[in-house]
């Protein structure tokens, strides 16, 4: 009886776990991705990681927590980058929640439709960007801007996803519930039969 109870105490903590572990790696993720963009590594413009990010991990969970994990990646972009705060949040919260909206009811979740998805709402964030902050405002070389500037950085964004994608694959299933819930089970069922 008493091993039957504390085996129940155990399932219930490691769930807990595995989730707390799982947010824990995104988030590490997150905060070196943010210290490569802040840092720069290229002269002019940097790849968007950030973006990639919060598409892979919300093509990997549920949709609220997709469309809270993709707005705090839109405030981290907007510090990294300097911008206004919560421009990148407004875009990347909705963006988001279609990815997670998406996967769980049309497409799988695997490396291809992440970059199609991916490539997406990129292209749709350079447009808000180059719109909002440089063609409303009828910025001198703004053209410019976009072909030097906005083309690259979010182009070498896409092109650098499947990197992001593995890891947060590798992330996601090292501390899936599913996978401890079908270990546990099959374990259940051969004590059954013994």
């Amino acid at each position: 009886m008493n091993n039957r109870f504390f085996g129940v105490l155990k399932m219930k903590k490691r769930p807990r776990f595995r989730v707390f572990m799982r947010w824990f790696f995104y988030s590490l993720v997150l905060l070196i991705l943010y210290m490569l963009m802040a840092g720069g590594l290229f002269r002019g413009w940097q790849p968007i990681l950030i973006i990639p990010l919060a598409v892979a991990v919300s093509m990997r969970e549920k949709e609220l927590s997709a469309s809270i994990f993709g707005a705090v990646c839109g405030l981290v972009l907007d510090i990294a980058s300097g911008g206004l705060f919560g421009f990148n949040s407004i875009w990347l919260l909705p963006g988001c929640l279609f990815a997670s909206l998406i996967v769980s009811h049309l497409i799988k979740s695997n490396l291809l439709n992440f970059i199609w998805v991916n490539a997406v709402i990129c292209a749709l964030m350079a447009l808000t960007d180059f719109f909002f902050k440089y063609a409303l405002w009828n910025i001198e070389n703004s053209q410019l801007i976009l072909t030097s500037f906005i083309i690259p950085a979010y182009l070498s964004s896409v092109v650098l996803s499947p990197v992001i994608y593995i890891v947060v694959r590798l992330i996601s299933k090292r501390f899936s519930l599913y996978e401890q819930y079908h270990i546990s089970r099959n374990n259940n069922d051969n004590e059954e039969i013994v």
